[in-house]
C-alpha cells in the first residue's frame, strides 16, 4: 500500500461545523456590502439562505427540507458564534461594539479571501444571500422576529402531518 502523507485517519467532518458556517457567514457579510449585522439577524439570514423555500415557495432551497428544520434557528447560535470566532481569529471579519449591541461586518480581507473560494455551493450561498438581503433588509428587528415567530411552526412541520397520515393509512 502506498504511503500518502496527506491522508489522515481522523474522522473529518465539515457539515454544520464552525468552518462551514463561518464561510457562509463571510459570504453573507460580503453580500451586505459593508452593512453590519447582529447575531440574531445573522442566524435568521443563515437559516433563510439555506432554506429559502420557507420564505418563498417559488425558490428551491439549497439544503433539503428536513423535518423540524426550524429548530436550526434556535440551536445554531453556538456554532455560528464559533464560526464567527474562527473567521475573526483569521482577521476575515470585523466586530463592532456599539451601544445597541455587537455587530459583524465584512472587511477588506473578506473579499480577498472569498475570491479564492470557487465552488457551486459558494456561488449558491452568494446568490441566496442576495435574495435574503433583498427580502428582509427593510424589516426592522422586531418585524423580522415577528415574521419568524409567526412562521416557525410551519417550517418542517409538513413532515409531521405527512407521518400522521401515513401512520393512519398504513394499517
Amino acid at each position: 500500500m502506498m504511503n500518502n502523507n496527506y491522508f489522515s485517519n481522523r474522522d473529518l467532518k465539515i457539515y454544520n461545523t464552525p468552518l462551514e458556517i463561518g464561510l457562509r457567514v463571510l459570504i453573507i457579510l460580503h453580500e451586505l456590502k459593508n452593512d453590519s449585522i447582529d447575531m440574531n439577524r445573522l442566524i435568521i439570514y443563515d437559516y433563510f439562505v439555506t432554506h429559502a423555500n420557507d420564505f418563498d415557495e417559488n425558490i428551491e432551497s439549497i439544503h433539503p427540507p428536513i423535518p423540524h428544520r426550524s429548530g436550526e434557528i434556535i440551536i445554531k447560535r453556538k456554532v455560528i458564534q464559533d464560526g464567527i470566532n474562527l473567521m475573526y481569529s483569521r482577521e476575515l471579519l470585523d466586530i463592532k461594539y456599539t451601544a445597541k449591541g455587537i455587530y459583524y461586518v465584512a472587511n477588506e480581507l473578506t473579499s480577498a479571501f472569498l475570491e479564492y473560494i470557487e465552488s457551486e455551493y459558494a456561488s449558491e450561498i452568494s446568490k441566496y444571500s442576495n435574495l435574503v438581503i433583498s427580502k428582509f433588509s427593510s424589516y426592522s428587528d422586531d418585524e423580522l422576529n415577528d415574521y419568524v415567530n409567526e412562521n416557525l411552526s410551519k417550517w418542517g412541520s409538513e413532515f409531521t402531518r405527512e407521518s400522521l397520515v401515513r401512520g393512519w393509512f398504513s394499517d
